[in-house]
């Protein structure tokens, strides 16, 4: 009996933390993927904060975001948390972090095919039109035929933020920001 209340007990700790530590998916964030010359598909993630882009030719391609407002832990953020950082890549787990007046989200690539990692090159950018900011997160060349990516969003908070970002070491915000020195 004690060993079923001890994994029982395990158990709820691992679901807690991971509610805690992992990102609640972002809904109606806006994905746009453009080539050479302009604008080739558009989705908007749903409940589980996916989308993916297929049977793409050989080319360059450009991929842009308009992040969904987030509320609650998601867009607050403590003394302790705050960073200047703006955005980051980690490329071990090809994972994307950003933070913006929208909130802070975690942006993950997987299902690459036909792509080289010397292709795929984490930006950040800010992209205005009349009424909407777009933002400039990934530049890739598709060395073949049929490539594909997948992305799932997450709204991450100001912590996992600041943890993500320090692990990564690297911040491309920084270097991606023109007259920056």
């Amino acid at each position: 009996m004690l060993k079923i209340i001890q994994v029982r007990l395990l158990l709820i700790l691992f679901v807690a933390l991971l509610s805690i530590f992992g990102g609640r998916p972002a809904e109606k964030a806006e994905i746009y993927l453009e080539n050479g010359t302009g604008l080739i598909a558009y989705q908007q993630t749903g409940e589980k904060g996916k989308v993916s882009f297929g049977h793409l030719d050989a080319g360059s391609y450009r991929l842009l975001v308009i992040f969904p407002q987030q509320e609650g832990k998601y867009i607050k953020e403590k003394p302790k948390h705050r960073s200047l950082t703006k955005a980051t890549y980690n490329p071990r787990n090809k994972t994307y972090y950003y933070q913006g007046k929208e909130g802070f989200f975690a942006i993950h690539f997987s299902g690459i095919s036909n792509v080289k990692s010397e292709n795929f090159q984490a930006v950040y950018k800010e992209e205005r039109d009349e009424e909407e900011t777009y933002n400039l997160i990934v530049q890739f060349g598709a060395h073949r035929n049929n490539a594909s990516i997948k992305i799932s969003v997450a709204a991450i908070t100001a912590a996992q933020f600041k943890k993500a970002s320090e692990k990564a070491g690297t911040d491309i915000s920084t270097l991606s920001i023109p007259n920056i020195r």
